[in-house]
């Protein structure tokens, strides 16, 4: 059951994949809570990877389901599951980092213990959702690579058999030349010129 096609397209995937998990990386707390945009932009294109897949998924219930087809599927519909549990974690966060923007900051901001408290904590759970995102994503990623590599082509099938070794090549490790079993000058013909007369 070998298919390039389908083995391309789940490797493409996991490259977006790939992707965002640089762009969670961008979100380090350090001494203020993320930006909501940059979380925001995140989370939309975690949604775009969720949109992308259900289309795989369609695309190929709508044609003939091969068995090669049918392993890819399943590999994308197994993706979905992770997808929607980093969908979670960046979802805690976005909603964290409203609720201090739009509500704690305001009423407490003449309160600088009670802000810098609730300041700390949206940095804890910055580190916190996107480090399981990020574990989360990794083992789809992974996940799928495994699923392309079933379904691409072996290369010993992709490429023709390895030659056989030269005369000249080293026998052994450690030597540099390999003395021919009968020297060029003195090779034997084939066919001796006298032989060919004899019948």
């Amino acid at each position: 059951m070998i298919s390039l096609p389908q083995a391309l397209a789940l490797y493409d995937m996991a490259n977006q994949i790939d992707r965002l998990r640089f762009q969670l990386r961008a979100l380090a707390p350090g001494s203020a809570p993320s930006p909501l945009s940059a979380v925001t932009a995140t989370v939309h294109a975690l949604a775009g990877i969720n949109v992308a897949v259900s289309d795989e998924i369609r695309s190929r219930l709508n044609g003939g389901l091969s068995a090669d087809t049918m392993k890819a599927v399943e590999a994308f519909s197994a993706a979905l599951s992770p997808l929607g549990e980093a969908m979670t974690e960046l979802g805690r966060l976005q909603a964290e980092i409203a609720l201090y923007n739009f509500t704690t900051h305001p009423m407490h901001r003449k309160n600088p213990s009670v802000l810098e408290g609730r300041r700390q904590r949206v940095a804890e759970l910055t580190t916190e959702c996107c480090e399981a995102a990020d574990e989360i994503l990794e083992a789809a990623v992974g996940e799928l690579q495994a699923a392309a590599i079933a379904l691409a082509p072996s290369p010993a099938r992709a490429q023709p058999a390895t030659p056989a070794r030269s005369p000249l090549a080293p026998s052994r490790p450690g030597q540099t030349h390999a003395t021919p079993a009968i020297p060029p000058s003195t090779a034997v013909p084939a066919v001796a010129p006298h032989a060919a007369k004899v019948r």
